[in-house]
């Protein structure tokens, strides 16, 4: 097995991959922005009730693909 298979092998290996690379900010962060930051009124994110999708490029991976502007 290869590195590619081996992180490929399902949504949640390559999530956890995805977690473990040193970025700031990745396009699961954009897409949770836009998703549930936009509308929210909140002045800071303690008790986000969407905190188990903030950094989360597992969540991301479950998304259907589209164009990102």
């Amino acid at each position: 097995m290869n590195n590619f298979e081996k992180i490929a092998a399902s949504p949640d290996k390559l999530g956890a991959f995805l977690a473990s690379l040193p970025v700031i900010e990745g396009p699961w962060d954009t897409a949770f922005q836009r998703q549930y930051c936009s509308g929210c009124g909140k002045v800071n994110c303690d008790g986000c009730p969407n905190e188990a999708y903030r950094s989360n490029p597992g969540w991301w991976l479950t998304l259907d693909a589209g164009e990102e502007s």
